[in-house]
Formats: structure tokens, C-alpha cells, sequence
């Protein structure tokens, strides 16, 4: 089985959203598609490995990419709902089931949009992300 490290956003119910997205990301490897009721964004960086982190250098990549997904996110149309940037990031949550989630701290990178930050009770953990947006901060990959 692969582990595709990835940021998926989750853009609600329209597809012209994900497809705004996707565009945003031009140049990365991006995929649209359905599930959960919603339409998502992701976006899958070449040249990962597909095995999870399984040394210091894999996992160094993977933040280096991480970071670089997050920088873009910033200055991404306000179109997406949530994102997360890791490894089988693609439907991790459904938004019932995100926003029904106690502790939404398990999700470092955790990306949110102000009004679910303010549903799921205005965290603490949560910061300043870009403008109508809260994240916990992404703190990179390790190995496993």
C-alpha cells in the first residue's frame, strides 16, 4: 500500500471551489474530486517517497514540502473550508465528522476557516493563519 503525502483541502459543496484551488497550486501535481459529500482539493508533490518516513531523509522532505503547501495556502483564494498537509491526508475528516472531533489538536497543521474555528469552540491551539483563517502550527514529519 502507498503513503502519498499530500494537502487536501476540503472545499464544500462546490466543484468551481476545488477547481479555483487547484489552479492556485499551478506547477504542483493536483487532483479534484468528490467524497464525502464535499468537493476537495490536493495536491501531491513529485518525488516523495510512497512508503511514509521511514528514514530522517524522507521525512525532512516531506516537511520541506510541507511548509512550501502551507506557504501557498496563505495567499490561496478563501474557497476551502479545512486543510491538513501529511501523509493519507486525502478524506481524512469529513466535516461532520471534524467538526464532531473532541480534540482537534491530533492534527498538527490543522488548517481551519474562522467560522469552524469559532464551532469547535476558539481553541487556543489554534493561530493566526492568513486572513479568515486559524491553523495549528505545522510542526513537520518525523520518522516512524
Amino acid at each position: 500500500m502507498a503513503w502519498i503525502y499530500a494537502l487536501n483541502a476540503e472545499c464544500g459543496e462546490r466543484e468551481t471551489h476545488a477547481r479555483d484551488l487547484a489552479r492556485h497550486f499551478a506547477g504542483w501535481p493536483t487532483r479534484v474530486f468528490e467524497g464525502e459529500a464535499a468537493w476537495w482539493c490536493g495536491v501531491v508533490p513529485e518525488g516523495l517517497s510512497r512508503t511514509g518516513e521511514r528514514s530522517d531523509e524522507e521525512a525532512r522532505a516531506m516537511t520541506a514540502a510541507g511548509r512550501r503547501l502551507y506557504w501557498l495556502l496563505r495567499t490561496a483564494p478563501p474557497v476551502y473550508r479545512y486543510a491538513l498537509a501529511g501523509i493519507e491526508t486525502d478524506l481524512f475528516r469529513g466535516y461532520d465528522e471534524l467538526m464532531a472531533e473532541r480534540d482537534l489538536t491530533i492534527f498538527p497543521g490543522l488548517v481551519l476557516r474562522e467560522d469552524l474555528w469559532a464551532a469547535a469552540g476558539e481553541r487556543a491551539e489554534f493561530s493566526d493563519f492568513a486572513p479568515g483563517y486559524r491553523w495549528i502550527p505545522y510542526g513537520g514529519e518525523t520518522r516512524r
